[in-house]
């Protein structure tokens, strides 16, 4: 696995694509990075509204291509992970981490992000899912990431699997057509996913989920659809210009 996926990106070109009523209408396309660790909840909360948000941007000729970055919120969790409410009660008290996921829960119902917290007994560590991400891109383009990201999500927040495993990341790999031994080949890369989410921070974001283009932080923190939309036509705007 290399190490070709450095903050910077280069945007694409448009063209022109014949419209419905027989007018030439202009195509963007966007290369967007998009900074998220698989265990924080308003990245799922982001990803499900920015989901929506790409289907309304096609429709007005823009095309977003997304690479998915690392982010570490606990960089100094074991490997293992850690009993959840052992970790958040030490890092944020039970009472507020209790309040903090019911409004997960509720922001999540409004763009289709599912929690079912009762289900979770880990907080995982997510290095070598990250470096799976990486893995995923690197052998199967764009679309096999996301589709990797989407189902590392559900593993943890639907499911209450421990994306820290193993053998719960090489159900998921398997899952989303990633060859064999896809986590074997990841493992090798888990230093590279650490100097990667320390690039990240030096783009000054202040949290998750952040996006960027050219390595360039345009904002940080998850939208609705309507605010992913807007804010991606100018950036839309300001690449082709």
């Amino acid at each position: 696995m290399n190490n070709s996926s450095k903050v910077a990106v280069v945007s694409g070109a448009s063209h022109g694509i014949d419209g419905p009523l027989g007018g030439e209408v202009m195509r963007r396309k966007l290369h967007l990075q998009v900074v998220i660790d698989l265990i924080c909840p308003w990245c799922f909360i982001g990803k499900r509204s920015l989901d929506q948000a790409l289907v309304r941007l096609a429709a007005q000729g823009v095309d977003i291509e997304i690479d998915w970055l690392p982010y570490l919120l606990n960089p100094d969790l074991p490997d293992e992970g850690m009993d959840r409410k052992q970790f958040r009660s030490k890092r944020f008290g039970w009472e507020t981490a209790l309040a903090m996921d019911a409004r997960a829960v509720e922001a999540g119902k409004r763009v289709g992000a599912n929690f079912d917290y009762g289900k979770q007994t880990r907080t995982s560590n997510t290095v070598t899912a990250h470096a799976l991400v990486r893995l995923a891109r690197e052998e199967g383009g764009a679309g096999q990431q996301e589709r990797l990201v989407d189902a590392l999500f559900v593993a943890y927040f639907e499911l209450g699997q421990d994306i820290g495993d193993h053998a719960v990341l090489a159900r998921i790999a398997h899952a989303v057509g990633l060859r064999e031994e896809a986590v074997q080949r990841a493992i090798s890369a888990r230093d590279t996913v650490r100097g990667l989410a320390a690039d990240v921070l030096g783009t000054g974001l202040t949290g998750v989920p952040s996006y960027l283009v050219d390595g360039k932080l345009l904002w940080s923190g998850s939208q609705d659809v309507t605010g992913y939309v807007q804010r991606l036509l100018r950036a839309a705007d300001v690449a082709g210009s």
